[in-house]
């Protein structure tokens, strides 16, 4: 896959980055954290919420209003954590759900109340940082299959699952998705 040539040399830069560093502190997880992109064409771009959709998308701006986004905060739980939610929170403090893969809307990922997305066949649970990375646990390993598909407004990408190459739309790319300290 694609993905694989991308995603596992910054594996294992980052690996061998953290050896060198000497001391190593675990991640545990966070709160109230940006989630950012990184990819071919979006260094470092905020995940929005789509206002009319509930999707998420990858924009330069997250509050593009013509592209109908805003932005949000996210608890992010530990790979070590027992309970591997992703929850959103619209930056005016209201909860707005769980973030969720939607296997019927072409594996976008979106942000729904953990019972409704659930209701729609969504894929709820299994999301957690690895380091700062956000992963998906599959019962046998980590994955981190995110891809940013091209949409019809200039630097918003929808934020999509790719578990299949197949599934690939054209002018889409892989991306990184980490978690900030600092929330914007």
């Amino acid at each position: 896959m694609q993905w694989t040539n991308f995603l596992c040399p910054l594996i294992a830069l980052q690996a061998s980055l953290s050896a060198a560093g000497g001391t190593h502190a675990k991640r545990g997880s966070e709160t109230n954290a940006t989630l950012l992109a990184y990819g071919q064409n979006s260094s470092a771009y905020p995940i929005a919420y789509g206002l009319s959709d509930g999707l998420l998308y990858i924009a330069q701006d997250p509050e593009n209003t013509a592209a109908d986004l805003t932005p949000m905060t996210w608890d992010l739980p530990s790979i070590t954590d027992e309970c591997w939610i992703v929850n959103g929170t619209f930056v005016n403090g209201t909860r707005a759900g769980s973030l969720y893969i939607r296997p019927e809307s072409d594996n976008c990922l979106g942000v729904l109340p953990f019972a409704q997305a659930e209701g729609l066949n969504g894929v709820v649970t299994g999301f957690g940082l690895f380091a700062s990375q956000l992963v998906y646990n599959n019962d046998t390993q980590l994955e981190a299959q995110f891809w940013a598909s091209k949409t019809d407004n200039e630097d918003v990408y929808k934020l999509v699952w790719v578990e299949d190459s197949s599934q690939i739309a054209s002018e889409s790319f892989p991306v990184v998705v980490k978690a900030s300290e600092d929330s914007t």
